[in-house]
């Protein structure tokens, strides 16, 4: 004769089946909630980041009004959107220019170029010698180039080497949600022409695989690539650029953060 199952062993099965079903529903739409609200997040920082990325755009074309037109001061307002925003010593760069008949250099110039800076997390916008430069999570990328051109004359194949160097001196740092005052003010500028010879340059920068990239899109923008050798190695860009005529452009500007 068989024994029936108690009714409290089903009812137990059931409720343990429940549980069960539950736990597996809420885990579900655990997952479902923590892979949206990422999402949100990581949306809601690329707006805020294009916002300031168009934000530091303004300031490049503010510093270059002030530096080409010799304005004594501008000034604009940002909105922060958290994190901060300060001056800095910016990269170094070393250059060492020479003619065609001479193994030392008619000129030399090596210092830091100066930088406003926005930082928040693993993200950090600057304006680094005449560029805007942006990086994310460790991976540098060019917003707006710098005032660094190479062409050729189509009369007689001359290559025009073409450089604006920004030279930033201030000091300031300003962090929330409120907004940020940046004043530049002009200081001095000069130009100096050479003739037939190269350049050779080194850039050590945060930026420096940005600035290594945007080197070469000038290189593969000319039929003759032989004009200009690259090199990347860790934060050091090295360059060197043969050239007919090279126009060299230096502004000094002060920079405050309020």
């Amino acid at each position: 004769m068989k024994r029936k199952k108690p009714e409290s062993n089903k009812a137990v099965s059931s409720v343990l089946g429940y549980t069960l079903i539950l736990g597996i529903v809420i885990l579900i739409l655990s997952i479902i909630f923590i892979h949206t609200y990422s999402m949100v997040n990581q949306t809601r920082e690329k707006v805020k980041y294009g916002s300031m990325a168009q934000g530091f755009e303004k300031i490049q074309n503010m510093i270059n009004y002030v530096a080409y037109s010799g304005t004594s001061e501008r000034s604009i307002r940002i909105m922060l959107n958290e994190g901060s925003i300060s001056v800095t010593r910016g990269c170094k760069i070393s250059i060492s220019v020479y003619n065609t008949t001479s193994t030392v250099p008619v000129y030399n110039y090596s210092g830091y170029s100066g930088a406003v800076v926005y930082s928040y997390g693993d993200y950090k916008i600057a304006f680094e010698n005449g560029g805007v430069w942006l990086s994310s999570h460790g991976m540098p990328s060019i917003v707006s180039s710098p005032r660094i051109f190479l062409y050729k004359k189509i009369i007689n194949n001359q290559t025009v080497f073409f450089m604006a160097l920004t030279f930033i001196n201030g000091s300031g740092s300003i962090g929330g949600n409120s907004f940020a005052r940046i004043l530049v003010r002009f200081n001095s500028s000069s130009v100096k022409i050479f003739g037939p010879g190269y350049i050779r340059l080194k850039i050590v920068s945060e930026f420096a695989r940005a600035w290594y990239n945007y080197f070469n899109c000038l290189k593969n923008n000319q039929k003759n690539v032989a004009s200009m050798q690259t090199e990347l190695n860790g934060s050091n860009v090295y360059v060197t650029i043969h050239f007919s005529e090279m126009i060299l452009t230096s502004y000094k500007l002060n920079v405050s953060v309020g």
